[in-house]
């Protein structure tokens, strides 16, 4: 179950918050200890056992935190006037990049291994990708169909697939994460590149110009 009650007072709250984020992202939350939690927020055991009398409750509160952060904004920027053949890889792009950023990397191997023992988080997790993903992919399809640019039955079905083509990387995430950041860069271009050119292939109208296919072929 989630905490009830979200801690929000406390002139070192933050820094419990940092440390404990830090120790659990590296550990899991098995592998963590309050001992080290305390050395990287640098605080008392005494100190943090005052914010939280439970390792689950302090790693509920830092989880809840991030997915809050994660949620403030979707990663999905795409001009409204951005036509379709160019929107769909530019969408693939930043869907790559952000699946296989560190943040989102460490995030989900997290979510994931704790998903038996905190399933109202990885509920939570879940329903926050579809917002920042899902739905911020949907509005731009909706447009695009609307200017007749792409065919699609179901558009919120054909966000999923879009993501899911991007996030054929995602069983790259051991080999991205080391990587160097022009080479990461590389390797997400070639991902996006081919999911946008199978969804395009798929997708666009039939009166698309041949100029704009071949762009997108």
């Amino acid at each position: 179950m989630l905490t009830g009650q979200r801690l929000r007072k406390g002139r070192k709250l933050a820094q419990v918050h940092k440390g404990a984020s830090e120790i659990f992202h590296r550990d899991g939350y098995s592998g963590a200890s309050v001992d080290d939690i305390a050395r990287a927020a640098r605080v008392s055991k005494a100190t943090l056992y005052s914010y939280f009398p439970e390792k689950a409750a302090m790693f509920q509160e830092v989880i809840l935190q991030t997915l809050e952060e994660t949620a403030i904004q979707t990663p999905i920027r795409i001009a409204a006037d951005c036509k379709a053949h160019e929107g769909v890889p530019e969408l693939t792009r930043q869907i790559a990049a952000w699946q296989l950023s560190r943040p989102a990397i460490s995030l989900q191997r997290l979510i994931i291994a704790e998903s038996t023992r905190f399933p109202d988080i990885a509920r939570r997790y879940h329903a926050i990708i579809d917002t920042i993903l899902h739905d911020a992919i949907r509005t731009h399809l909706d447009r695009w169909v609307e200017r007749a640019e792409l065919t699609i039955a179901d558009t919120a079905v054909a966000a999923r697939q879009l993501v899911k083509l991007a996030g054929a990387s995602l069983h790259d995430q051991p080999i991205a994460a080391a990587m160097p950041p022009d080479a990461l860069d590389h390797h997400v271009d070639g991902i996006a590149r081919a999911a946008a050119q199978l969804f395009l292939a798929s997708n666009l109208t039939a009166n698309t110009g041949p100029e704009l296919r071949h762009a997108s072929g």
